[in-house]
């Protein structure tokens, strides 16, 4: 989450409203402004927040909220529900406010407003809700908010690019093993692809399940997924061995000049795993990538992977360039 600053009694000026889908060009806006300032290197178009506002997971009048200053919107926050699991629920609050209205008491009464809402979304559900939000690791002002409100510090994530100019980086890609065929998701079975995901990452921290339509909004329906750019790798049986799913963001080549892949999801069978096949299919990737005319390739790993993934990315050629840190509620504090 973007930074929400401190709470300040004295302001009131402001109107906090549902949001709609006719707020995603203002939407789109606020966040350009934010990141002109923040530098996350995040950056979205008016179809990419659409996409956002129509996600199934949620009801805008319930679980997106925006805040209007002088009939601007200045700051937004929304709820990014995961799949439940064993009665529990995984709610991520998103959200942000406008530079020139931080400080003001729009951050602490969005985060508040949408905590008591993913707690009423998970009580609709029959659900135990376990919240979650993320900042950039600088960020002291959001770590101050959310520690106001229970939220403590929990994992870190690494962002990381790969340098597709590099020398080196995707240059040449490795010899495929025996028993094993590389193809792209190019008319791949979705069902097979979320299962095979599902499997691959149940013992990850804080995973949940990804559902049908979960999978549907964020890989297979998005706008952003590339099925050509993703690989698959199949051992002699034709199950699927290790996966990269790819995504690709027009914003952020419009933002930034440079074309990116972004490998939204790298995987290996449990089975299979300490055998060099993530690294392996990274390598094939990176030189797809870099053969097509990539300026680079970007991801965000778990820094506490437990299968050593920051290590593989860096042997790659892929780099840190930014921490943020996962936020949660303390065990037993709701």
């Amino acid at each position: 989450m973007a930074p929400c600053q401190a709470y300040d009694p004295g302001v009131r000026d402001f109107s906090t409203r549902p949001a709609t889908l006719a707020d995603a060009s203002a939407l789109n806006d606020l966040l350009a402004a934010a990141e002109a300032v923040d530098q996350t290197g995040e950056h979205h178009s008016v179809e990419d927040v659409v996409e956002e506002l129509e996600n199934p997971m949620i009801v805008l009048e319930h679980d997106w909220v925006v805040v209007e200053h002088d009939r601007q919107v200045v700051g937004h926050c929304w709820l990014l529900p995961r799949e439940p699991a064993d009665g529990k629920i995984r709610i991520s609050i998103e959200g942000v406010v406008h530079p020139e209205h931080r400080r003001t008491g729009i951050g602490s009464h969005l985060v508040a407003l949408m905590m008591d809402r993913a707690r009423e979304y998970a009580g609709e559900r029959g659900l135990e809700a376990l919240i979650a939000a993320s900042a950039p690791s600088k960020n002291a002002d959001a770590e101050a908010v959310f520690g106001e409100l229970g939220l403590r510090p929990k994992r870190w994530q690494f962002e990381m690019v790969a340098d597709l100019q590099e020398e080196g980086v995707g240059s040449e890609p490795p010899d495929m093993p025996d028993g094993y065929t590389l193809a792209t998701w190019t008319g791949v079975d979705q069902e097979e692809m979320r299962s095979a995901h599902n499997r691959a990452f149940v013992d990850h921290y804080a995973f949940s399940p990804w559902g049908v339509d979960m999978w549907r909004q964020w890989v297979s329906g998005s706008r952003n997924y590339r099925p050509e750019l993703s690989l698959v790798l199949r051992d002699e049986q034709g199950t699927v061995a290790a996966y990269i799913q790819a995504s690709e963001y027009d914003a952020v080549q419009a933002a930034t000049g440079k074309r990116d892949v972004f490998l939204s999801k790298v995987g290996t069978a449990v089975e299979l795993r300490r055998r060099g096949l993530a690294g392996l299919l990274l390598r094939h990737a990176l030189h797809r990538y870099r053969q097509a005319g990539f300026d680079q390739s970007s991801l965000t790993v778990d820094s506490e992977n437990p299968n050593g993934a920051l290590a593989v990315y860096e042997r790659v050629g892929f780099r840190t360039t930014m921490r943020w840190t996962d936020y949660g509620m303390e065990s037993g504090a709701g």
